[in-house]
């Protein structure tokens, strides 16, 4: 909850530092980029390891990426289409955030 949080105050600063186009773009890498930082095994201290802490920095930004989202895809839109187009996206969000849960039952089809 507290990543939710510190995302979405994220993104106000960053939008008007960077505009729309190209904090979605930042946030998107750093994503991936903290995914790639998930990989070796670096233990930090006791309790934390580089995972953990890759895990929520993605969080934070794949987080901000997803409150961006709606932002710039009403930029996007013109203004006939703009209702149909969110409720599109944001069905379309929640049908992947359902489907997402079950990734993990793929690994055991395929193996």
């Amino acid at each position: 909850a507290l990543g939710k949080v510190i995302a979405f105050t994220l993104i106000i600063p960053i939008c008007s530092f960077l505009g729309r186009k190209k904090a979605m773009l930042f946030f998107l890498f750093c994503g991936v980029m903290s995914n790639f930082l998930a990989m070796p095994d670096v233990q930090i201290s006791e309790n934390w390891t580089l995972e953990y802490v890759a895990c929520l920095l993605g969080s934070i930004a794949i987080s901000s990426a997803f409150g961006l989202i709606y932002l710039y895809t009403s930029e996007l839109a013109p203004t006939s289409h703009r209702g149909m187009i969110m409720s599109l996206s944001s069905s379309s969000a929640r049908v992947g955030s359902f489907i997402g849960t079950y990734i993990n039952l793929l690994y055991d089809l395929t193996d």
